[in-house]
């Protein structure tokens, strides 16, 4: 196909000389290629199927067999005079006579060596069981029964029981010829059966289509010698199939090019105000976290969209006290930004003469309030941190349980205050209801905050990542610095919820007390904020 642009960089009308190629054979080579592609499809899907009814026919003939012949192995086993050989060696015998494909039958005691096997050199060598590695195939099998498929064999072994008292395993190796006949003989019907379809579907494609596509070329003969100056249609098109609907709109395109162009130059606007947008909140986030020999900080942001509505920040409130807070707004890209940058704006001024968090958060609801649009509302956390003695206040409005972990122990907690959400209730409610808590850390203490876009993410499934899963994950990571724990978070929430697509922002905190210990500085020298 010829290159539009190279071939007319002014915007030039086409020439009907450039495009000489014909629909019809397209259409064929087409046809037939999705002719191919379907059979090939229904073909890997049919052979899938029929492999598979084959393969489960064959499991549960074998381990038919086998526990058929396991049963009678028992009372052999545990014989007066001791596990009688010869009838074990008889019954392995049978069994490989009952069935063609088998490889080997053996009879193993309770310590898996063979008391009995089709090869006698077995015994005698006093060889152990083998277990291959591969696909264990579990809806077949009993309790203690094993069962592998591998791909050129199949291995069996069945427990060999006496009321309830485990005496050993039968087990047997077969080979997987009637599943790979069955195979071979599918691909080749379907392959036959394409190649038939393709000889005969090409020619009558060509045939139809050219009957069909008549008012096709009325069309591309109007476009040929079209006036580019005076962009106009008249076709002689009267059908009411997709080529009547393809003539009427070619009449009234002349008209739509200039709401179209309109609409373009709209689209790149709002793309570069996006833009804009996804720089300022950039530049609103912190570059880097707070640098303390008392404590340390690591964690990650995401937003689900060009730019998001989460929200986090740090901000001293003295020499000795220092604040941190993460919110959330209810709404998603441009809105949700703007009001995040809303809040951000209340919370710097008020936090000048404020440091309880709990009275802080109700002077950002009185002034939000004013400004926020109904139905709109901002979830957040505020914790303030007493860098002498690790004493630590906060408060939140309605937003997410802080987790506690105890540095000691590795137990925790999820702490919640009363609190309703920002901008949604006046504020003689919003202020009888907000409620401070505090605690005292200790050495190794560490403090988790976050955004419900981590436990509320879903996977292709629609299962939930979930609080339980979030807070084991927590449990496990006592040994962890911030930095590390935030990057296994990560991992480990991206392994879960795989390919499924992002609907919420998503943002995580991490603080460690270290009290009157001494922090490596280097790790805290090289904590620059970057998004997951």
């Amino acid at each position: 196909m010829p290159d539009n642009n190279a071939s007319h960089p002014t915007g030039e009308w086409p020439s009907p000389a450039q495009y000489r190629k014909s629909i019809r054979l397209e259409f064929a080579v087409y046809v037939g290629g999705i002719i191919l592609l379907l059979m090939l499809i229904t073909g890997a899907i049919v052979t899938n199927r029929l492999v598979d009814t084959v393969t489960q026919s064959v499991v549960d003939k074998l381990l038919v067999q086998a526990r058929s012949y396991a049963s009678a192995a028992g009372k052999h086993i545990i014989a007066a005079e001791g596990p009688d050989a010869l009838m074990l060696t008889d019954i392995c015998q049978k069994l490989a006579a009952d069935n063609k494909d088998l490889g080997w039958v053996g009879i193993v005691g309770t310590n898996n060596i063979f008391l009995a096997h089709t090869d006698v050199k077995q015994v005698i060598t006093g060889q152990s069981l083998p277990r291959p590695a591969a696909t264990t195939v579990e809806s077949s099998t009993r309790h203690d029964e094993v069962l592998v498929l591998g791909k050129d064999s199949i291995f069996v072994a069945v427990p060999i029981t006496d009321q309830s008292l485990l005496l050993g395993y039968l087990a047997l190796s077969s080979t997987t010829r009637e599943i790979s006949s069955v195979r071979q003989a599918s691909i080749i019907t379907v392959a036959l059966i394409t190649l038939i379809m393709i000889i005969l579907g090409v020619p009558v494609t060509l045939i139809v289509l050219s009957q069909r596509l008549k008012p096709l070329r009325i069309i591309t003969s109007s476009l040929r010698n079209v006036d580019v100056r005076n962009i106009s249609f008249d076709l002689s098109v009267k059908s009411a199939n997709e080529f009547g609907y393809l003539a009427e709109t070619l009449r009234i395109m002349g008209a739509r090019l200039e709401i179209a162009q309109k609409q373009m130059l709209e689209n790149e606007r709002m793309s570069r105000e996006l833009e804009i947008a996804r720089e300022i909140q950039a530049n609103i986030l912190p570059k880097s976290y707070p640098f303390s020999p008392q404590c340390d900080f690591s964690g990650m942001y995401r937003s689900a969209k060009e730019v998001g509505g989460d929200y986090f920040d740090f901000f001293e409130l003295g020499e000795n006290e220092m604040g941190f807070l993460v919110a959330d707004v209810s709404g998603k890209s441009l809105p949700g930004m703007l009001i995040m940058m809303l809040t951000r704006d209340i919370v710097i001024r008020a936090a000048r003469n404020e440091t309880e968090p709990d009275r802080l958060l109700a002077i950002v609801n009185r002034e939000l309030l004013q400004n926020i649009r109904k139905g709109m509302f901002v979830t957040m956390f505020i914790g303030v941190l007493d860098k002498r003695s690790g004493q630590f206040k906060f408060a939140s409005a309605g937003h997410n349980p802080l987790i506690w972990q105890h540095g000691a122990s590795g137990e925790v907690d999820l702490l919640k205050t009363k609190g309703y959400p920002l901008g949604m209730m006046p504020s003689d409610s919003f202020d009888k209801r907000i409620e401070k808590g505090r605690i005292d850390l200790a050495d190794g203490d560490c403090l988790i905050q976050y955004t419900d876009g981590i436990n509320e993410a879903q996977d292709s499934a629609g299962e939930e990542y979930g609080m339980t899963r979030f807070v084991d994950f927590i449990r496990g990571a006592q040994k962890l610095t911030p930095r590390e724990l935030a990057e296994a978070l990560a991992e480990k929430h991206a392994a879960f919820v795989g390919e499924a697509p992002q609907y919420d922002d998503i943002t995580l905190l991490v603080m460690k007390w270290h009290g009157n210990r001494t922090c490596d500085q280097g790790q805290h020298q090289e904590k620059a904020i970057h998004a997951a």
